[in-house]
């Protein structure tokens, strides 16, 4: 299963199924299977197999397991464990008598549910031993269930399986032991001790990892020919407020900004004024972190869309859903965008020259009790727009000159000044045609104007006229 995200301008929520064909058999790891029982055995005795392979998944994977007829006085039950795991059981059917027959020679069947089906056999030789009086009992019966904080410390007594035998001696001695289906995974987070039957917590348990765990428990004494129990112990973990919230937020391009947009271009002029500043990056659960950055031109338009957040809880329950909000100023809001996402969007006009920069703050809380937080920095920066023009310090400037000064004479200087960032902001200056003398006769003035600096002087000699 591909699950993936597609986010434009729009939200859409995809998904991708791989499905499967039945190009696998089922097949067993050895052909010949040999398995011992006591002829003291009780009825709906079980024996732990080996259970076969089959790589297909659903309907085409292994769907039954069972013995080819004869099978005398047994039968194979297979079952799907509560982690999803398959077990496969030879249950005994009724009593058996060594002295008339002691051994048995049956064919073990895997089929799939495929169409056609596909099938696997191996042998499985079962040899009758001879017995001592009695198996040892489980008071707690044959399935037995326990809750466990996924906080608990190694070491915590899950459950005393005392388990007897009436018989003297070593055929009253038992000795307990994890069964065959019991997995890997559980025979290193659990320990049965094997002369007393406690099982207690070896390892830290995660319930966001697994919630259930399966443990079969074989109980057995010593006799000649010993006689076992098993129990079954499903231990279910409980979960707790364990993880906080994590905050990932994706910047965005404005709504119906096309590549070569003002909002384009000026995101990267700032990304590369900015040294390249990273604009996403995601926190650890609990770690604020400082580098989120999201360019915004200043023309953007009300409801423009600045940033996706995403926020997760590796929690479940309650403890796991999340509420999000935003702090920091009224020019931005976050609006629910689907599932755990929210979209950052500007509420109101943005003026670079009047603030150049936000500093906005995440708050994401889950509704465990207690709650547990995560708080993230988040900027944003307005990226300069030409929407200002330059502006003379004075009105009009009045400047005296003396007459037959020399050419390039320093007369005055002129200031505009522009709040706009970069050439935006960069001001030059050059004259215009003037008017000269009392009866507001057009006449050349003669004068020159440095552009960059706003410095007039004398081009000619000035002389008074009547």
């Amino acid at each position: 299963m591909l699950t993936f995200d597609v986010v434009s301008f729009s939200l859409m929520h995809v998904e991708m199924q791989v499905r499967d064909v039945n190009n696998h058999a089922p097949h067993f790891s050895q052909t010949q299977i040999p398995v011992e029982m006591s002829e003291g055995a009780a009825m709906s005795t079980r024996i732990p197999l080996e259970v076969p392979v089959d790589e297909d998944v659903g309907a085409n994977g292994l769907q039954n397991v069972r013995l080819a007829e004869p099978h005398g006085p047994f039968r194979v039950e297979l079952q799907t464990r509560a982690d999803g795991a398959q077990c496969a059981d030879l249950v005994l059917l009724q009593e058996l008598d060594r002295e008339s027959q002691a051994a048995y020679n049956l064919e073990l069947v895997a089929q799939d549910g495929g169409r056609p089906p596909r099938s696997a056999t191996a042998a499985l030789s079962v040899r009758v031993l001879d017995a001592n009086g009695h198996s040892p009992a489980f008071p707690q019966g044959a399935v037995a269930e326990v809750e466990l904080a996924e906080d608990a410390p190694v070491g915590s007594l899950l459950f005393d399986l005392d388990a007897a035998d009436p018989d003297e001696g070593p055929n009253g001695e038992v000795v307990f032991a994890f069964g065959a289906h019991t997995p890997q995974e559980a025979r290193r987070l659990f320990r049965l001790d094997p002369r007393s039957g406690r099982l207690t917590l070896a390892g830290a348990v995660d319930y966001e990892r697994q919630d259930t765990y399966e443990l079969d428990v074989r109980a057995q004494d010593r006799g000649p020919g010993p006689r076992a129990a098993t129990c079954k112990v499903i231990v279910r973990i409980r979960d707790v407020n364990d993880n906080s919230p994590d905050i990932a937020i994706t910047p965005m391009a404005a709504p119906g900004a096309p590549a070569a947009s003002p909002f384009a271009a000026a995101a990267a002029a700032s990304a590369a004024a900015l040294g390249g500043a990273d604009a996403t990056s995601s926190t650890a659960p609990g770690t604020p972190e400082a580098g989120a950055i999201s360019l915004v031109p200043e023309g953007a338009t009300r409801e423009s869309l600045v940033a996706l957040v995403s926020t997760s809880d590796g929690d479940s329950g309650a403890n796991g859903q999340v509420r999000c909000a935003l702090y920091g100023h009224e020019h931005f809001r976050l609006q629910p965008a689907y599932a755990d996402s929210y979209l950052v969007v500007t509420a109101a006009s943005l003026d670079r020259e009047r603030i150049a920069e936000y500093n906005l703050t995440l708050v994401a809380e889950d509704r465990g009790a207690p709650p547990l937080l995560t708080v993230r920095p988040y900027t944003v920066r307005v990226s300069d727009e030409n929407d200002n023009a330059p502006l003379f310090t004075r009105p009009v400037y009045e400047v005296s000159v003396r007459e037959n000064n020399p050419p390039g004479a320093y007369l005055a200087t002129v200031t505009a000044q522009d709040p706009d960032l970069g050439r935006n902001g960069q001001v030059t200056y050059r004259l215009l045609e003037a008017e000269a003398g009392r009866a507001g006769g057009a006449v050349p003035t003669y004068d020159s104007l440095d552009p960059p600096l706003g410095s007039c002087a004398r081009d000619g000699a000035l002389t008074t006229r009547n």
